[in-house]
């Protein structure tokens, strides 16, 4: 995926089919975690990953997330994704939704 400058930014999907948004993205994080410590190359991509994530983790309001748009709380199908938007900021999208933290809805 490329920004409007050409530039290639991160975009993380996240499976809820299993469990919510919070947990997907902690389990992400302690995954992206352990592939880091065990990489010989790629940690500027995992770096970019883990720190995404954890920026989501702190930026976001989970249980107004769950409560607000069902699609988050688990046991969804639905293509979820986790980007950084234009200013720096971590945002999802999903369902022509798209959600700035901590958890409202982007025009």
């Amino acid at each position: 995926m490329y920004d409007l400058t050409g530039r290639e930014t991160l975009k993380i999907e996240l499976d809820l089919k299993r469990h919510c948004i919070e947990t997907e993205m902690k389990r992400r994080t302690n995954a992206a975690i352990s592939r880091y410590f065990k990489a010989d190359s790629e940690k500027t991509e995992l770096e970019n990953e883990i720190a995404l994530l954890q920026q989501a983790l702190q930026a976001f309001d989970f249980l107004q997330l769950r409560n607000r748009w069902p699609a988050l709380s688990g046991g969804s199908g639905a293509r979820i994704f986790l980007t950084l938007d234009a200013t720096g900021q971590p945002h999802l999208s999903f369902e022509n939704t798209c959600v700035a933290p901590p958890a409202n809805q982007k025009a």
